[in-house]
């Protein structure tokens, strides 16, 4: 979860990981956690077992530095298979917008 201190503008890396290699998903989110510029993380999983996992960023570095420590991490441990069903977005939050004093009343 989104640590309670953090404040837009941050990133959310939103990855999904195949359901083996046993704890991929686990494995990748104690790599972020040791990362610095990680804020917080939430995840889910599908009826199949493929987790979803959004971790919470506050620079782009940060999100790079980590990305090469999970893409190593799946080479190690995973088939040409699992690196094919990783998938990674990353998107910008921003502080939310005063959309009410545009508004005709």
């Amino acid at each position: 979860m989104l640590h309670a201190s953090s404040q837009p503008p941050c990133w959310a890396v939103i990855f999904s990981a195949p359901a083996s290699p046993a704890d991929l998903t686990g494995r990748m989110l104690r790599l972020a956690s040791l990362q610095a510029g990680y804020l917080g993380a939430d995840s889910v999983q599908d009826d199949s077992g493929k987790a979803f996992t959004r971790c919470y960023w506050d620079n782009v570095d940060a999100i790079a530095a980590w990305r090469m420590h999970a893409e190593q991490l799946l080479s190690r441990v995973g088939s040409r298979e699992d690196a094919l069903q990783f998938a990674l977005q990353i998107d910008r939050i921003s502080p939310p917008a005063d959309v009410g004093s545009g508004m005709k009343k």
